[in-house]
C-alpha cells in the first residue's frame, strides 16, 4: 500500500511539474507570438500604419511608412497564416529575442521579435 501511495504521489509531482513547465514556457513565448500575430492581422487587413507600428526601431529608421506601405501593397495579399513555431532568447547584449514561424501560402516563413521598451517588435522577416 505504501509504494502504490509513493507511485502516486511522484505521479503527481511529475505530472504537476509538466504543467508548471509548459505554463512557463507558454508565458515566455505568448507576448512574442501574439506581437507576431497582431502584426500579421494587421498586414492581412491592409492597416499598413498599424503594422510599421510595430516594426522594431531599427527597421523604422531604414524605411519611412509610406515605403513600408508601397513595399507591402506591391505584394500578393495575405489572406491567411498559421503560426507554427516561437522560441524566445536572450542574447550577449542582454537583448531578448524570438523567432515565429509562420506557414502562409503554402510557404514557411520566419519572424524576427526583438523585445523593446517591454514590447515586442518585428524586426525581420517582413
Amino acid at each position: 500500500m505504501a509504494a502504490v501511495v509513493a507511485l502516486l504521489c511522484c505521479a503527481g509531482a511529475f505530472t504537476g511539474g509538466g504543467i508548471w513547465f509548459f505554463r512557463t514556457v507558454q508565458g515566455t513565448t505568448a507576448p512574442a507570438r501574439n506581437a507576431a500575430t497582431a502584426y500579421l492581422d494587421d498586414v492581412r487587413a491592409g492597416n499598413h500604419p498599424a503594422a510599421y507600428g510595430r516594426l522594431c526601431e531599427q527597421l523604422r529608421s531604414q524605411l519611412t511608412e509610406e515605403e513600408f506601405a508601397r513595399a507591402r501593397a506591391a505584394e500578393p495579399p495575405l489572406s491567411g497564416y498559421r503560426v507554427t513555431a516561437t522560441e524566445v532568447s536572450s542574447s550577449t547584449d542582454s537583448q531578448s529575442r524570438a523567432e515565429v514561424t509562420v506557414t502562409a501560402a503554402g510557404r514557411q516563413q520566419v519572424l524576427t521579435l526583438v523585445e523593446e521598451g517591454g514590447d515586442w517588435r518585428v524586426c525581420g522577416g517582413i
